[in-house]
């Protein structure tokens, strides 16, 4: 039998009409509804949940069955997103937006292999699930909602990680919000402001006593929002400050916020404020070992490519981390794309097909 390879143009053709649909987080609905379009004609058999969430089923033979998840908006509140391919075969934007390979490479190479299945029905394959989330970028809010019980999968693939082809995500972090809010005294700033007790400020100072950024090579920390007062001659009466910290060690992670409680209590002490202190989990870290199988399924296909396979431990969360959590293991594949979240966002197409090569090879290769 002839191998079967991933046609180029059609790939490239496929993700640049899902990088002309504006999709930014909240604003899924012409992708999702294209999307649907797609994957139908494709031969799967679509559903959407009441969160959104596109699954897509299509029929396979003997095997154990895998979902391949990837989600469709994007990061931010970019549109009108204008993609160019360059001389050197890398697709990059005009440099003021995002380009949206996170996801929509990822996506691309699903419909790809739709299609590739379809035109080769003597290629042997299980049951597939594709699941397409929406509002993964908001912190994972649509696969919080997708009901795993519903779907029929073992194992899985999240077709939405960064890193060098042939890059294995096996272990992610967990996730805690951080919400702070600070109570202080209003009081006029011109005529009295000793009477007042300046929330920014025991804000500003808790910060600066914080340990954040990189804090080991497992912790990260950070204050990305700080928020307060009402007029420039007013001391202000309430400061919100909305962080975030990482740690693939449940330890680490339990000291690193403890830490930033403290910092929060010594300013409020020493200014008579009150505070309060949330965190919240949003995605359970997961470690995936090496002889389960969807990494050793996703290393033999890397592998009969000639490319070698690379352990990667993220530092971020994706749709994986819920699927984890729920009983599916799941590692997560590179797609390409570099730079995601940046206006330097850039995928080799190279890369890509590349990718979706690996992916066709999973879904074929002998269980």
């Amino acid at each position: 039998m002839a191998a079967v390879t991933v046609d180029r143009d059609r790939l490239v053709r496929t993700f640049l009409d899902l990088v002309a649909i504006d999709s930014p987080t909240g604003q899924e609905q012409r992708i999702g509804v294209e999307l649907e379009r797609r994957f139908t004609e494709l031969g799967a058999d679509v559903r959407r949940d009441e969160a959104g969430n596109l699954i897509a089923t299509l029929a396979g033979g003997p095997g154990e069955g895998f979902l391949i998840s990837t989600h469709m908006d994007t990061v931010g509140t970019d549109v009108g997103i204008r993609p160019v391919i360059g001389d050197d075969g890398v697709i990059r934007t005009d440099g003021s937006t995002i380009l949206g390979a996170d996801d929509k490479a990822g996506i691309a190479s699903c419909l790809e292999l739709l299609t590739l299945l379809g035109e080769h029905p003597e290629l042997p394959h299980p049951t597939i699930e594709f699941v397409v989330s929406v509002a993964e970028e908001a912190g994972l809010v649509g696969s919080r909602q997708l009901d795993v019980a519903r779907l029929r999968s073992t194992h899985g693939y999240v077709f939405d990680t960064a890193g060098a082809i042939g890059s294995i995500t096996y272990w992610a972090p967990t996730a805690m919000d951080v919400d702070i809010t600070v109570h202080g005294r209003k009081a006029h700033a011109g005529v009295e402001p000793e009477k007042g007790v300046d929330a920014l400020r025991v804000a500003a100072e808790a910060i600066a006593a914080m340990p954040l950024g990189r804090i080991d090579d497992e912790t990260v920390a950070g204050i990305g929002i700080l928020a307060g007062g009402e007029a420039r001659n007013v001391v202000s009466a309430t400061a919100v400050l909305t962080g975030q910290a990482r740690s693939h060690d449940q330890g680490k992670l339990d000291k690193q916020l403890a830490a930033m409680r403290a910092a929060v209590d010594a300013a409020a002490r020493r200014h008579g404020a009150t505070y309060e202190f949330v965190a919240e989990e949003i995605y359970h870290t997961y470690h995936i070992d090496p002889v389960a199988k969807p990494y050793r399924d996703a290393a033999r296909a890397i592998r009969a490519h000639g490319i070698e396979v690379i352990d990667r431990k993220s530092g971020g969360g994706t749709d994986g981390n819920f699927l984890n959590a729920r009983g599916i293991p799941c590692v997560g594949l590179a797609t390409g794309m570099v730079d995601e979240h940046a206006t330097s966002e850039h995928i080799a197409i190279d890369d890509m097909v590349a990718a979706c090569a690996i992916l066709l090879t999973i879904a074929t290769q002998q269980q």
